[in-house]
This record gives C-alpha cells, sequence and structure tokens, in this order.
C-alpha cells in the first residue's frame, strides 16, 4: 500500500505528463494547415468576406467570394502548393466614366498574389439593362515606371470579354497581375 506522499508522487508525475511540456500536435481535418507552414489543404476552400476575404489555396483550387458581388474561382491544378490569396475592394477608379459608351458594373476589386494561372471571375447579374450589352472585365496590368518616381507603377486597363452564365457576367483570365479589376458594360447606343 501506497503512502500519501508517494501516492501524492504518482498522482503528480503521471498529471504532469497530461499538462503542459511537450504535447502531440492536434490532429488536422481535411483543411485545415498549421500556422507557418507552407502545408497545402487538400480539398478546394471556400471562403466568402465583407470587403476583403483571405484562404490559402492548394492544387484543389476554390473559392474567393465578396458579400459585395466579386467572386474569384481558382480551378484545381492552378496552384502548385500552399499560397496565400486575398480577393478584396480596391481603390475606385474613374477610367470608366470617361466615355458615353461604357459603364462599371459593381465595385472595384483585386485579386492577389500574381498568378501566372486561368481563373474565373464574376459578379451578380441577372439581365444587361436594355441598351446595354457586350460585358467585359477590364484589368489593371503595368505599363512601366514613372520616370522620376520612386516605386511608382504606370498601369493600363486590358479587356477580355465577359458572358452571362447562371445570373452572373463571368470572365476568364488568362492570368492575374495583382493589379485592380472592374466589370464594364458597353452602351450599345452610343456607338
Amino acid at each position: 500500500m501506497l503512502n500519501a506522499t508517494r501516492m501524492w508522487f504518482v498522482v503528480a508525475l503521471v498529471g504532469g505528463v497530461g499538462c503542459g511540456g511537450a504535447s502531440a500536435p492536434a490532429a488536422n481535418t481535411a483543411n485545415e494547415v498549421q500556422p507557418g507552414t507552407a502545408l497545402a489543404p487538400r480539398n478546394p476552400v471556400n471562403k466568402r468576406g465583407s470587403g476583403s476575404v483571405s484562404a490559402k489555396l492548394g492544387p484543389a483550387g476554390g473559392t474567393l467570394e465578396l458579400d459585395e458581388g466579386p467572386r474569384v474561382d481558382v480551378p484545381a491544378g492552378a496552384v502548385a502548393e500552399g499560397q496565400d490569396f486575398v480577393l478584396k475592394l480596391a481603390q475606385k477608379t474613374t477610367a470608366f466614366f470617361n466615355k458615353e459608351s461604357e459603364r462599371p458594373l459593381g465595385p472595384t476589386f483585386s485579386f492577389a498574389p500574381d498568378l501566372a494561372s486561368a481563373i474565373k471571375v464574376s459578379f451578380p447579374l441577372a439581365s444587361l439593362p436594355d441598351g446595354w450589352g457586350d460585358p467585359s472585365i477590364a484589368y489593371e496590368i503595368s505599363d512601366g515606371e514613372i520616370l522620376g518616381s520612386e516605386d511608382s507603377t504606370r498601369t493600363k486597363w486590358q479587356y477580355e470579354r465577359a458572358r452571362l452564365s447562371g445570373g452572373r457576367v463571368v470572365a476568364d483570365l488568362p492570368e492575374v497581375t495583382g493589379l485592380r479589376m472592374q466589370f464594364v458594360l458597353s452602351n450599345l447606343e452610343s456607338q
């Protein structure tokens, strides 16, 4: 029979094994990764948020969507290993108010970092407004450095055709530059 001092020592020793000190890491679920690692989620990741949303995507791809409407679908195979992505509202542009023949649709947004792979970008739109057609997406690309300005970049807008599909205007982009994007409608009556 153990005396009280020895019993306390055994309880403390056994209790100390499960508390404090080094413990086994918790088991990961399908899409969880340990902070600070480049491990990739095994399944597609789907995240939604307001103003900004971020997620670590891996070879299975995934979807980031803003409550304000923009959505980016990264297909399986576009990302080789775990990489952090951000979809967020961006500084508004006046580039599409300069002509009567085009009108911005929804907010200006950005998706980063750069991705040298095709993605699908979309925005809710049930039908084209009367007199407007040919939806497209404009995305900002670098056009060189501004002379005499440190850390400044001159940009221009590149256009890709878009289409209506399932209540959304959808564009397939060949790559992403991490700069701003804007869906645009063309005014058929002013052409």
